[in-house]
């Protein structure tokens, strides 16, 4: 295995780690920024109301998205296991 191929590898798994992480986080972020908000509002600085709402919508994305990340992360595993040359 040279070189190069490693660091496709290496490319190609940060990317699959990015696509399947991204969604989430994204959704983590939009709740929490909109909770943040009003609790600036209403002045309710209390950890466990921004908590809840974030946990609520991570696993309801979570959810939502499930076959399409398992289909992602099977078809990166199917290739990954297909680019091992045989010896």
């Amino acid at each position: 295995m040279d070189t190069d191929q490693i660091v496709t590898y290496s490319r190609e798994a940060i990317r699959m780690a990015l696509l399947l992480g991204g969604p989430l986080l994204g959704v983590a972020l939009i709740v929490g920024l909109v909770v943040g908000m009003l609790q600036t509002l209403t002045q309710l600085n209390e950890p466990v109301v921004g908590l809840v709402p974030r946990l609520a919508a991570v696993l309801a994305a979570t959810l939502a998205l499930l076959p399409w990340l398992v289909g992602r992360w099977i078809a990166f595993a199917v290739a990954m296991f297909e680019s091992i040359p045989d010896h």
